[in-house]
């Protein structure tokens, strides 16, 4: 931090001799940090009686004794300067009077690589599991603040039971909030909607809008990203996050939500010949061991698709459903 004396010295030999380089740049430096510093610099003749207070405060500060008046030395300094000294002498008294505000801590980032899962335990007795190439964060003052943000994928949270420090999940449209449960929570950025689902215990989940329900034990919320429309209803709950274990079970699901789940897993890239195609509703079952061919091959029997495979890129076509 700048010395504010010799900042003031800086300003007074500016106006008499040249400057040493160094003393140049640090005179720059400081001008630069006062761009980005709020001021409202009043108009004609404000402007003189602003910066004969100015002096005045200056002075007091320094315990001086100045002329009523302003010297020539302060006559020829510019009006920048002059509102760039009670600039500094706001700074220092504020930095006298005004507590110092910490920056906000960093929340602590977690991203699961494609192909993989990855299982978390957490200070407090939760449990977090990572779907591949799904990311989320927590909050840094966790467990004092239990509180998880789902970025991209797909995450099972078994919450540890804790009165006194609730549990809540967020994704980019919906909040999630209990006290002692199991849920999962699917919000893939790729599709338009987000998933709920209540494996133990209850939840309660709202959006920004008029969205305000609460889910129990075996119980989902499939949430429209694009129009704010939900729907519940019951279902496995077994089977929506046996994916920890590499069962994979996708009930009415569409070719794009399927597309997404296997680039993941596998690590292709894959495509269709038309939008249409994406839509087609489907219900499979298999293990994320088996080869990807195997449930391409089983989607050639149930819509009828072909497919073609070429530098990890999958190209599906077909007729749409």
């Amino acid at each position: 931090m700048l010395n504010y004396r010799y900042i003031h010295f800086l300003l007074q030999k500016q106006q008499e001799q040249k400057l040493t380089a160094e003393e140049a740049q640090i005179l720059e430096q400081w001008y630069q940090s006062l761009e980005t510093m709020p001021v409202n610099i009043p108009e004609a003749k404000e402007k003189e009686i602003y910066k004969q207070q100015s002096w005045e405060q200056l002075a007091a500060l320094y315990a001086e004794t100045l002329p009523a008046k302003p010297a020539f030395r302060w006559r020829r300094l510019t009006w920048m300067a002059a509102a760039a000294i009670l600039l500094l002498f706001i700074g220092i008294k504020r930095s006298f009077f005004s507590p110092k505000v910490s920056p906000p801590a960093t929340w602590v980032s977690l991203d699961c690589p494609a192909g993989k899962r990855l299982k978390l335990a957490m200070p407090d007795g939760s449990v977090v599991w990572l779907n591949s190439a799904s990311s989320l964060e927590y909050h840094p003052d966790y467990p004092a603040k239990r509180e998880f943000k789902v970025r991209n994928g797909e995450v099972f949270f078994e919450a540890a039971k804790d009165a006194a420090h609730p549990f809540i999940v967020t994704t980019p449209h919906l909040a999630i909030r209990v006290l002692g449960t199991s849920f999962n929570v699917s919000a893939y950025t790729q599709l338009k909607q987000e998933k709920v689902t209540v494996a133990a215990g209850s939840v309660q989940v709202q959006d920004q809008q008029q969205c305000q329900v609460t889910l129990h034990q075996d119980e989902q919320i499939i949430y429209n990203t694009a129009t704010a429309l939900y729907a519940t209803g019951g279902v496995n709950a077994g089977q929506a996050n046996s994916w920890r274990n590499g069962d994979i079970y996708l009930t009415n699901v569409s070719l794009e939500e399927l597309a997404v789940k296997l680039e993941n897993i596998y690590g292709y890239d894959i495509t269709f010949s038309s939008e249409q195609l994406k839509r087609c509703i489907n219900s499979l079952h298999f293990n994320d061991k088996e080869p990807i061919t195997k449930v391409l091959d089983l989607l050639k029997l149930i819509d009828k698709i072909t497919y073609t495979i070429k530098d990890r890129k999958i190209t599906i076509a077909g007729r749409p459903c």
